[in-house]
């Protein structure tokens, strides 16, 4: 068929194009043969009964499935005391922070945060500490970021606290002003003068020492401040009590949320549950360890280690792995009906540095012996650890499926010591 445009105002009546047309020649219809039996009445009848068949089919593999013992039917359980019970771990929230000022390494705050929003922890390290941990060669943290930033201070300081971090951030100068200013001004207590050499080579004063009242962008040219030839041990005192007024001045504000930020992830719901919160700011103790007149680093000594391990346990109670670390994870169920003993399995666990990842009940209170079993043949390692340490034997029932590497059951046989 072939269409005509025609120009606006030039249009034909239809009726005129018709008349036009040459006249053509018509046929006469002829009637259509009648159908053949077989589809008027045979058909139709198939049709419906395969309907039917397929139908009673269905009914009768739905209840052969439901009636099979090779199936197994899935019930969610939902009552943490009640048998069959389980839920994945959510781990402690933690954050590392990189602070930085001019493109240097100024400091790094480990922050945790308890449940429910009331508190946390910071935890402040210096930028000339020395970490020496297993699996990563002993450097300076400002070595690390200069080689290779967030990411190489993240896996030393990782292996330093034997825990890994859910969140992280680069924090420079410019950063921590605009955090700072929303709380604006900030009571401070400068115990000694900051001086800077001028142009003409002189020792001036920037700041002279006493309380004040600190702007967002002072505060935080302070904390990345160093006197000339001065130790990173004054610098990150004044980070300390820097921290500590910060926190101070967001739990006075009138609006917490104005004060942080509206935000559920990244810096903002630490801040608000360190300063709304009961807070533990403290500084890493370490050794100083003095190279020349201006020069000193700091390393931690068998002590402070043994100390750090135990901060590390207090502020992460549920740990992620480090970043190097193949730590395994497991499925730990209680098969007794001694609520409390999943908790001391879990103490356990965590000191064998085995992730939890999974916690509830067995599917009855009645396990007798307690059972480990180790999912994938590279957890072997990790679950023949946790097999001895509960007084059994670890065995393999491979499952590439399973998302944990163990699943431990605890029976009646296991005494926490």
């Amino acid at each position: 068929m072939t269409t005509v445009n025609l120009p606006p105002g030039e249009g034909v009546e239809l009726q005129e194009l018709e008349e036009d047309a040459p006249k053509r020649r018509r046929r006469r219809r002829r009637p259509a043969p009648k159908a053949n039996t077989f589809w008027r009445f045979l058909f139709p009848a198939i049709v419906v009964g395969a309907g039917i068949a397929v139908l009673l089919l269905w009914e009768a593999g739905t209840k052969a499935v439901l009636d099979s013992t090779d199936g197994e039917e899935i019930t969610v359980v939902t009552d943490p005391q009640a048998p069959g019970f389980e839920a994945f771990v959510e781990p402690t929230p933690t954050m590392l922070l990189v602070h930085t000022d001019a493109g240097q390494l100024s400091g790094i705050t480990v922050l945790s945060q308890t449940a429910l929003d009331k508190g946390g922890t910071a935890v402040l390290l210096s930028a000339d500490l020395v970490v020496d941990a297993d699996g990563v060669e002993a450097t300076y943290l400002s070595d690390a970021y200069d080689a290779g930033g967030v990411e190489a201070v993240e896996i030393l300081v990782a292996e330093l606290f034997g825990f890994g971090f859910l969140d992280r951030a680069e924090l420079d100068t410019a950063q921590l002003r605009e955090w700072m200013r929303l709380v604006e001004p900030i009571p401070f207590n400068l115990l000694d003068d900051l001086v800077q050499i001028n142009d003409a080579g002189e020792v001036e004063v920037w700041l002279a020492r006493g309380r004040k009242d600190l702007d967002g962008e002072v505060a935080a040219q302070i904390y990345g401040f160093t006197n000339p030839g001065e130790s990173d041990a004054n610098r990150i005192e004044r980070q300390l009590d820097l921290w500590v007024s910060w926190l101070d001045t967001i739990d006075r504000a009138e609006d917490l949320t104005a004060a942080t930020l509206p935000f559920d992830d990244g810096l903002s719901p630490f801040l608000r549950s360190l300063g709304a919160g009961t807070e533990d700011v403290s500084i890493l103790a370490a050794d100083a360890v003095t190279v020349a007149e201006t020069e000193s680093f700091f390393t931690l000594n068998a002590g402070q280690i043994e100390r750090l391990a135990e901060i590390a346990r207090s502020m992460v109670p549920v740990p992620i792995a480090p970043p190097l670390s193949d730590r395994s994870s497991v499925r730990l169920l209680n098969g007794t009906d001694d609520a409390g003993i999943r908790d001391d399995a879990m103490d356990l666990l965590i000191d064998l540095e085995i992730t939890i990842g999974v916690i509830g009940n067995a599917l009855e209170f009645a396990v007798t012996e307690t059972t480990v079993t180790y999912h994938r043949l590279e957890a072997k390692a990790d679950a023949d650890r946790a097999a001895a340490a509960f007084g059994t034997v670890a065995r393999l029932a491979e499952n590439v499926d399973e998302p944990v590497d163990l699943t431990i059951v605890i029976g009646a046989d296991w005494e926490p010591s």
